[in-house]
C-alpha cells in the first residue's frame, strides 16, 4: 500500500491511497469464487457457470461489490500506518478500480490539530465583584409577593404591570399578517421583557376583544411588528408583607426579620457563585485566546446544530427563525466552545488530573447522603452509567479549574448591583 499524505490545513488531511494489484489479487480472487457460486445460467448448473461467462456478464458488477466490501478496509488499514485518528466521515474522490488493475482512491478527513498550550504559570484576568443594595431585598420580597399573589380578571384597561392574555401575530412591513408567524395564548406583562417603553405605551389601555400593533425592539434592536390581540387582561393582587407573610413564604420563619436575613444569605451566596462563575468563565477565555488554534469544523457545525435543536425546543422565537440565520449567530459561541473543550482535555492530560473508583465512589455517597430526604431517586440516579460519568468529569473539571485558580492573578475592581442594573438598562437601550 503506498499513501501520499496531504495537509489542507491544520485540522484536515487529504490521503491518496494505492493499493497494488499483487496485494489484492488473492483476496479479490477469493471473493470472486464465492461470488460464481451463486450464479446460475441456462444450461449450467448454480456455480458451474465458466468464469469466462460469469466475468462477461456480471463482471463490473462484481467489481462494485468488491470496492464496497474493501474500500473501507482501506482507508482503516492507511490511517492506521500513519497514526492518523479521522473524527468526521472522509469524502471519497478520484476512486478507480478494475480487475488486473491498482485499487485509487483519495480520502479527505479531518483530525484533532496540534496545538501548543500557552504558558499557564501566571494567568492574569479581570473581574468586578458586585456588592449588594437594597434593591435586591427589595426585588426578592417582590419576587416572594408574586409568587402567593392571584390574578384578578379585569374589565376597565390593562395598566402598566398588569398581564394581558393574547395572541401574537407577526406582521411585514406593510403591515400584512406573515402566514406561519402567530404564537397563541401568550402572556405579555405591561413594563416587563420586551414590553417597556414605547411597547408599553401601545399596550397601556388595551381590553379584552381588543386589537392593537405595537412595535417591539428585540435584543439585536432589530424591530418587530405585531398584531396584539387581547384574550383577557388580568391584575396581580399581592398580599401585605408582613410576619403573616413571612410565614407564609417560609414555615420554619417566625417573622420578617428572620426572612430577610435568610434572603440576604442567598443573596450573598448568589452574588459569590456568580463571580466564581466569572472567574471559570474569564480563565477560559484566556486559554481560547491565547491557544493559537482553529477547532475543526465538523466538530463546530455538529455542536451548532445540536444548540439550534435544542433552542428550538425550547424558544417559539426560535422556531420562527432560518437554521442558516440562527448557525450566523452561533458560530463564533460554537467556535470558541469547541476550542475549549480541545484545550480541556490536554489541560487535564497535562495535569494528570485523574478521579480514582475509590474517589467517585465517596463523592457520589456524599451526594445521597445530602439529597436522599429530598430527593429518594438520588440513588437511582447514579447508577446510570452516563449520570456517574457526567459527575465525574464535572469533578475532573472542579479540580482542574482549582489548579488553574491557583496560578491566577485578579485584577478586581468593585460595583453595587444598583450600577450593574443601570449598565444593564443601558445597554439594551431601555426599551426592553
Amino acid at each position: 500500500m503506498n499513501i501520499k499524505i496531504k495537509e489542507v490545513n491544520s485540522f484536515t488531511k487529504e490521503i491518496e491511497v494505492v493499493v497494488a494489484w499483487e496485494d489484492l489479487e488473492k483476496s479479490y480472487n477469493l471473493e470472486f469464487k464465492k461470488f460464481r457460486q451463486k450464479i446460475s445460467m441456462p444450461g449450467y448448473r448454480k456455480g458451474r457457470v465458466p468464469v469466462t461467462l460469469v466475468k462477461s456478464n456480471y463482471g463490473k458488477s462484481f467489481e462494485v461489490d468488491f470496492i464496497d466490501k474493501n474500500l473501507d478496509l482501506f482507508f482503516r488499514r492507511a490511517v492506521g500506518s500513519e497514526n492518523l485518528n479521522p473524527i468526521n466521515r472522509a469524502e471519497i474522490s478520484d476512486l478507480d478500480f478494475s480487475e488486473g488493475e491498482e485499487f485509487k482512491f483519495t480520502a479527505k478527513f479531518e483530525v484533532i490539530p496540534d496545538y501548543d498550550l500557552p504558558n499557564y504559570d501566571k494567568i492574569k484576568i479581570k473581574l468586578t465583584r458586585y456588592t449588594p443594595t437594597q434593591t435586591d431585598m427589595d426585588k426578592s420580597l417582590e419576587e416572594m409577593q408574586n409568587r402567593f399573589s392571584n390574578l384578578k380578571t379585569l374589565e376597565e384597561g390593562a395598566k402598566s404591570g398588569d398581564y394581558v392574555e393574547c395572541d401574537l401575530q407577526e406582521l411585514d412591513e406593510s403591515g400584512v399578517a406573515i402566514i406561519g408567524k402567530k404564537q397563541e395564548g401568550r402572556f405579555l406583562r405591561l413594563g416587563e421583557g420586551y414590553i417597556k417603553g414605547d411597547a408599553e405605551k401601545s399596550l397601556i389601555g388595551i381590553k379584552a376583544e381588543e386589537s392593537r400593533n405595537v412595535i417591539i425592539t428585540m435584543d439585536d434592536d432589530s424591530k418587530v411588528s405585531y398584531d396584539v390581540f387581547a384574550r383577557k387582561v388580568q391584575e396581580l393582587i399581592k398580599p401585605k408583607v408582613d410576619d403573616e407573610f413571612a410565614k407564609m413564604a417560609d414555615p420554619n420563619i417566625e417573622n420578617m426579620d428572620e426572612l430577610k436575613k435568610k434572603i440576604q444569605k442567598q443573596i450573598d451566596k448568589s452574588l459569590t457563585d456568580d463571580y466564581n462563575s466569572a472567574k471559570q468563565n474569564e480563565i477560559i477565555n484566556w486559554f481560547v485566546d491565547k491557544t493559537k488554534f482553529s477547532p475543526p469544523t465538523s466538530m463546530v457545525n455538529n455542536y451548532t446544530e445540536n444548540m439550534i435543536e435544542d433552542l428550538k425546543t425550547k424558544s417559539p422565537e426560535a422556531k420562527n427563525m432560518e437554521d442558516s440565520q440562527l448557525k450566523e449567530i452561533y458560530k463564533v459561541s460554537a467556535e470558541r466552545q469547541i476550542k475549549w473543550y480541545l484545550i480541556q482535555e490536554k489541560l487535564i492530560d497535562n495535569e494528570k488530573i485523574n478521579l480514582s473508583e475509590d474517589e467517585l465512589k465517596d463523592e457520589i455517597q456524599k451526594q445521597i447522603d445530602e439529597f436522599k430526604d429530598r430527593n429518594p431517586d438520588v440513588k437511582k440516579y447514579f447508577k446510570k452509567p452516563q449520570n456517574k460519568k457526567k459527575f465525574k468529569e464535572d469533578l475532573e473539571m472542579k479540580k482542574l479549574f482549582k489548579k488553574l485558580e491557583s496560578s491566577t492573578t485578579i485584577k478586581e475592581s468593585k460595583k453595587t448591583t444598583d450600577e450593574l442594573r443601570k449598565e444593564q438598562e443601558k445597554k439594551s437601550g431601555g426599551s426592553k
